[in-house]
């Protein structure tokens, strides 16, 4: 009876993913006409590969669900500039505890000339400078 229990709790408290809205990371490229944003990102199950993303383009949207035993990460290598000479790896997305994923989060990262801006939501807030750009 306790197992019971203790299943119906468990099953209650931790909704199977189709329940559950994906998380998102939207990444902006603000750099300017004729700039390009390359990026490459990836986590423990899903590498993209390099892609690009053109000034004002729709968003890049990585869409995806926690990992209910392992805690999710997302990193991406964003780089720009004339020979993709500005740099900067980015762990874009970091899930909480580990046995209670989230659903629905969203995570915005907006590269511009000065760094890289970041945002929680698509709220009104305006993105905040995070990161500086480095040069190598």
């Amino acid at each position: 009876m306790k197992h019971l229990v203790l299943f119906i709790l468990v099953t209650a408290y931790f909704r199977p993913h189709e329940a559950c809205v994906k998380n998102r990371v939207l990444l902006h490229n603000e750099l300017g006409p004729g700039k390009p944003l390359e990026f490459h990102c990836y986590s423990v199950n899903n590498d993209l590969g390099v892609k690009n993303l053109n000034f004002n383009a729709t968003p890049y949207v990585i869409e995806f669900h926690d990992d209910w035993f392992f805690i999710t990460t997302w990193d991406c290598l964003l780089r720009q500039g004339d020979n993709m000479e500005y740099f900067y790896k980015v762990e874009v997305y970091r899930a909480g505890h580990r046995f209670i994923p989230k659903c629905g989060q969203i995570r915005v990262w907006t590269a511009k000339l000065d760094g890289i801006y970041f945002s929680r939501d698509l709220d009104d807030t305006p993105p905040v400078l995070a990161l500086l750009w480095s040069l190598g």
